[in-house]
């Protein structure tokens, strides 16, 4: 017989029954888990919430356009569309805030350690997109952060 279980469903697992799998299989004890740092309560829905020793770290060598981004969803209570963050910084092509996403989540996703890769800042809000007439494109839409995260942001950008 030939049991497989991946690395997900392992950790699915109550941890007694991981323990005694563990120790079974290979004969040694299991791993202690890597420890998380104490605000990464995340899930997989909702953007996580800045504190003021994340937003610094986040914000450290962080480039100017993203830093414009960031500060103009913190002036304008966490929420901005898709035209006025292309408009901040003469930009045309959406793509450009699909990067932006990316960076800050990347960066947030290792100064977390979260190796699930399951954090991230700034969300879409699916119920306030525009679609032209065939639904083909994307007009605008709406780009938002968490309320606490608009505050750390603000007091960020307010404390310099």
């Amino acid at each position: 017989m030939r049991l497989v279980i991946d690395d997900k469903d392992f950790r699915c697992l109550p941890p007694e029954v991981q323990t005694a799998l563990f120790k079974q299989l290979s004969g040694r004890e299991l791993p202690k888990p890597k420890r998380r740092a104490a605000h990464a309560s995340y899930g997989w829905k909702e953007p996580i919430d800045l504190n003021h020793d994340l937003t610094v770290k986040l914000m450290h060598g962080l480039g100017k356009d993203h830093r414009q981004r960031l500060h103009y969803l913190a002036e304008h209570g966490g929420r901005a569309t898709m035209k006025e963050l292309l408009k901040l910084t003469r930009d045309t092509d959406w793509h450009v805030l699909s990067y932006f996403q990316t960076v800050v989540t990347r960066k947030l996703r290792r100064i977390l350690n979260d190796d699930e890769k399951r954090a991230f800042l700034i969300g879409w809000d699916y119920g306030a997109v525009k679609w032209n007439q065939d639904r083909t494109e994307i007009l605008d839409g709406v780009y938002y952060v968490s309320d606490a995260s608009a505050r750390c942001l603000h007091e960020h950008f307010h404390t310099r």
